[in-house]
């Protein structure tokens, strides 16, 4: 005997709220923290960008993938495009100064360091 079940679905015509902000192999991507104002910064290390936005990342491992993934979501509060590691350094210390770090991860230097992973 087989057993048949059904599903309701509902379809909506409403955009999903919750956009992609950055989706990266997770040796393409850094994060710097949460800022004093409780913003995450993300460093895209293969465009040299720092995103900053109200969510924390997502990890995962897609199906057949040899390594993890990193995903962030939500609405992004700014964008800073570096032209150099200084760059980096440079807002590092720029949010320091300015709203301080709430959490930040121990060890930045691995960030500043060009094709090693985060």
């Amino acid at each position: 005997m087989t057993t048949t079940r059904y599903a309701h679905e509902t379809i909506s015509d409403e955009p999903i709220s919750e956009n992609i902000i950055l989706e990266r192999p997770r040796p393409a991507y850094g994060y710097l923290g949460r800022d004093g104002d409780g913003y995450h910064h993300h460093v895209d290390r293969a465009t040299d960008t720092v995103y900053i936005s109200e969510n924390k990342y997502e990890r995962f491992l897609p199906e057949n993938a040899l390594t993890y993934w990193i995903c962030v979501r939500g609405e992004t509060h700014t964008i800073v495009d570096l032209e150099s590691v200084a760059d980096l350094e440079a807002w590092i210390d720029r949010v320091n100064t300015t709203t301080g770090w709430k959490e930040q991860p121990a060890d930045l230097r691995v960030l500043l360091t060009r094709g090693e992973s985060a």
